[in-house]
């Protein structure tokens, strides 16, 4: 009889959380990240040789910086849809002759819609560091667990929305 009560009152809770979850549906995501034909990237580990628990663990923690450093940026109602098409992590499992730097590198495109689904900004970027940049990963924030994977790639993806996703908040 008690296994009989606890079982409908377990149904009823669940009943009326799908109800509010029919009532309350999650918005659509305001940042889309993609990863195209990440077999043919540089980086060798994300390309077709590392675990899968490896290349999760890069893809989530790009995605979720992604998000991190252009939610702020982006106004009310705008959506931004990234793609990336090679990423490379630097020397560390590149399959190409690494450059003299080691530096991460990004080629992506992008589109920022405005409300009604226009697009007010897009682009194609070829993101590279070609210089050290050793004193600015230190003013960089790095305390986010989540992302700490890809704390040496951290500043290019931050400089590249403090520039690009700055001007929107202004129109």
């Amino acid at each position: 009889m008690r296994t009989s009560r606890l079982f409908s009152i377990a149904l009823g809770m669940a009943a009326a959380c799908a109800l509010h979850a029919a009532d309350n549906p999650k918005p659509a995501p305001r940042i889309d990240v993609i990863f195209d034909k990440p077999e043919n990237y540089t980086d060798w580990k994300l390309s077709w040789e590392g675990p899968d628990w490896y290349i999760d663990e890069i893809f989530s923690a790009v995605r979720s910086y992604i998000v991190k450093v252009a939610d702020p940026r982006l106004p009310d109602g705008y959506r931004l849809k990234i793609t990336f098409t090679d990423i490379d992590l630097g020397n560390r499992s590149s399959r190409h002759v690494p450059s003299d730097s080691g530096a991460p590198a990004f080629d992506f495109t992008y589109s920022v819609t405005d409300p009604s689904g226009a697009v007010v900004k897009k682009g194609t970027e070829d993101l590279r560091f070609y210089w050290d940049t050793a004193n600015e990963r230190f003013t960089t924030d790095t305390t986010d667990l989540t992302t700490e994977v890809i704390q040496h790639e951290k500043p290019l993806l931050k400089n590249w929305a403090d520039t690009r996703l700055a001007d929107l908040k202004k129109s």
